[in-house]
């Protein structure tokens, strides 16, 4: 029926982005935020300018600090906003979600969420530019991009 409407005969397999007239959105998980060839860094260099996480990292000490220096590091090389959201509470076993919900923009952290808290939920927001995404890649990334 779907090859029938789209007329495909193959379906490409790989990381999926949403094209908006405005934008384009691309999506990572939890792991692959800590994998040295992390989704973001393809998706930034083929004009993603969004990136989101919904993560179940659980908690260690400092991990939350390496979280952040990730994200902050994934968007200070080629720019973009990174939305990043995590579990927070118990899994019923031994596993602590710690929350840590965060709104970075070009290696700047603009909006973070409480790494501990007992709300059953918490809405972080910021208001952010795209040109400003742009603008810093056409500024600091144009020879590699």
């Amino acid at each position: 029926m779907i090859q029938g409407v789209t007329g495909q005969d193959t379906v490409p397999f790989g990381d999926c982005v949403l094209s908006t007239k405005d934008t384009c959105i691309g999506t990572e998980i939890c792991a692959e935020l800590w994998n040295p060839n992390s989704p973001h860094i393809q998706m930034g260099l083929d004009g993603v300018e969004i990136f989101t996480n919904s993560s179940a990292s659980h908690h260690e000490l400092r991990k939350a600090d390496q979280r952040v220096n990730l994200i902050k590091s994934a968007t200070t090389k080629s720019g973009g906003i990174y939305l990043y959201a995590n579990q927070r509470g118990c899994d019923g076993d031994r596993v602590y979600y710690d929350g840590c919900a965060m709104v970075v923009i070009n290696g700047d952290v603009v909006a973070h969420g409480a790494q501990f808290s007992l709300d059953d939920v918490e809405v972080i927001t910021a208001t952010l530019d795209l040109e400003d995404v742009r603008s810093y890649r056409g500024e600091l990334c144009q020879p590699h991009m």
